[in-house]
């Protein structure tokens, strides 16, 4: 869908998303280029101000692996809109963080297609989603509430 421009030009209207990724093109390339999929990887932690803000856990390395690159795309875009900060998260934090996961209310919810699907929604504001197919983890998505920077 075409919106005008204040020079009375079309252009396209793109999500938000791509926006972002637009915006930081040369900095996604670096964090591409530094943070590498580690062979036999099912998940990554994202930290940001020493908090951990995600988990993404999946049921195979075949399938980390293949979806590495956005989920690190995901991270710079996060982590180059954050203030700078030292502190560090550990993984400590990320196993805190998966014992927290645990405890919240997972619901199961109808699926669009096969498997079986489960939310929550922590009381920190947290919410996660997690997918299993017989009986087996697919996809887990853990995220944290947005902090505005001050």
């Amino acid at each position: 869908m075409p919106v005008f421009t204040s020079g009375l030009r079309l252009a396209p209207l793109l999500p938000p998303l791509l926006i972002a990724y637009a915006a930081y093109e040369e900095e996604l390339k670096g964090f591409r280029e530094d943070i590498s999929y580690v062979k036999g990887a099912t998940g990554l932690a994202i930290a940001i101000d020493g908090r951990v803000r995600s988990l993404d856990l999946f049921g195979t390395a075949q399938i980390c692996s293949r979806l590495w690159s956005r989920l690190v795309a995901g991270l710079a875009i996060e982590a180059l809109r954050a203030a700078p900060s030292r502190a560090k998260a550990t993984s400590e934090d990320v196993l805190k963080y998966w014992a927290n996961i645990t405890q919240w209310p997972w619901e199961a919810v109808t699926t669009v297609g096969e498997g079986q699907e489960y939310r929550a929604d922590s009381q920190q504001g947290d919410q996660g989603s997690a997918l299993f197919y017989d009986g087996k983890l697919v996809y887990l998505s853990a995220v944290g509430p947005v902090v505005a920077n001050s």
